[in-house]
């Protein structure tokens, strides 16, 4: 009975170790994601204040 113990603490690291790390993982996905969304939103910002800008001065670019 006592030589199982070693084997369940190990098992029991060993999926606490695996749920870290897919807690870690899941984590920089979500931010990949985040960062990913916020440069949409700041190219989509940036393209609507130059049309608003470039509207004003009258002449357009060739």
């Amino acid at each position: 009975m006592k030589q199982s113990d070693p084997w369940a603490r190990y098992v029991v690291l060993g999926f606490a170790g695996a749920g870290i790390g897919l807690a870690v993982f899941a984590s920089i996905v979500a931010m990949l994601i985040a960062a990913g969304v916020c440069a949409l939103c700041v190219a989509a910002a940036s393209y609507a204040l130059q049309g608003l800008l470039s509207s004003g001065k009258g002449a357009k670019k060739p």
